[in-house]
């Protein structure tokens, strides 16, 4: 080879590795700084792919078991004190003397459940225990019933619980 053709490739060589290693050092930092918003658009990709295949399955709550898709027999004394505890109706009673008492009078559970969602203006877990199969004129103690304690404990709601124990379901 001669000198001429020599020095030209070397320098073509130099060149080209001056161009690629350029190039990488671009490459390599631009990946760098895209390397977060490529996964993010990827994982939000697949997170929308997979959000929608559970919703295709399950639309709404109700058809997930999660929101109202119980039975009126699905319920049980202890959910009358979890909901109890849960409203924070023993700070306000003291005890559990009164819950008792009304358990004690056979009152079915949904039914006492709805009489102390009724009085405190719980507007979705009325409308939860109605599609259940709740009594609204279940007789409570002293012979009151949901409707008759309706926003008892937060007056603003009374119209709007009224309206969902009278509703058919």
């Amino acid at each position: 080879m001669s000198t001429f053709a020599t020095m030209m490739t070397s320098s073509a060589v130099t060149s080209s590795s001056s161009i690629v290693s350029s190039t990488r050092k671009n490459v390599n930092h631009n990946n760098n700084n895209n390397i977060g918003k490529r996964n993010l658009v990827i994982s939000r990709g697949i997170f929308d792919d997979i959000k929608a295949q559970v919703q295709s399955l399950r639309p709404d709550a109700k058809s997930a078991g999660i929101y109202g898709s119980q039975g009126k027999d699905d319920y049980e004394d202890v959910d009358v004190e979890y909901y109890f505890n849960y409203m924070g109706l023993l700070a306000v009673e003291g005890t559990y003397d009164r819950m008792n008492a009304l358990m004690e009078t056979g009152i079915h559970p949904a039914d006492a459940i709805l009489l102390f969602a009724s009085a405190e203006g719980d507007t979705p877990k009325c409308t939860e225990l109605m599609e259940a199969g709740a009594n609204p004129n279940a007789k409570g103690l002293d012979g009151v019933t949901a409707i008759d304690v309706a926003g008892k404990n937060n007056a603003e709601k009374k119209e709007m619980v009224l309206e969902i124990l009278q509703k058919k379901y």
